[in-house]
């Protein structure tokens, strides 16, 4: 994605306010196209669910680090929910992180050891994390 490489700086000159832009511009042309592929006009669907997600997390990314918009992370945890609800692995796990650390939401243990074990089973490492399966963090 054009939007992570200006972000970064990665072949070209960094660019994070103009590297957010165009995640977000991504974000939204995928669910554009997500609607088009669900009425059947040429696209595919898993194709463009996967582009979407990806936007959507960076999105996220980039309120939660900073990066080329004002560091909010309440707007990121928001941007991370989404994407883990669509099956994101690397946003179940950051989503997991601020509501075991507070960040940007209300600390809640009970519900971050849900992600993270969510993310487990989509193949992320669980070292260090054996309090995710203690009893009082389950159902």
């Amino acid at each position: 994605m054009w939007g992570l490489a200006l972000r970064h700086g990665w072949g070209c000159k960094k660019d994070e306010k103009c590297g957010f832009k165009w995640l977000a511009k991504a974000a939204e042309s995928a669910v554009a196209d997500l609607e088009r592929a669900r009425q059947g006009r040429g696209f595919d669907a898993k194709a463009v669910k996967e582009e979407l997600v990806i936007a959507i997390y960076e999105v996220g990314q980039c309120f939660f680090q900073g990066w080329g918009v004002r560091k909010d992370q309440k707007m990121a945890v928001s941007y991370y929910r989404v994407a883990a609800n669509l099956g994101d692995v690397d946003a179940q796990q950051d989503l997991a992180f601020c509501l075991a650390n507070g960040k940007g939401c209300k600390k809640d243990k009970k519900e971050a050891a849900k992600w993270y074990r969510v993310a487990v089973a989509q193949g992320a490492s669980d070292v260090g994390m054996a309090w995710i399966y203690k009893d009082k963090y389950r159902g």
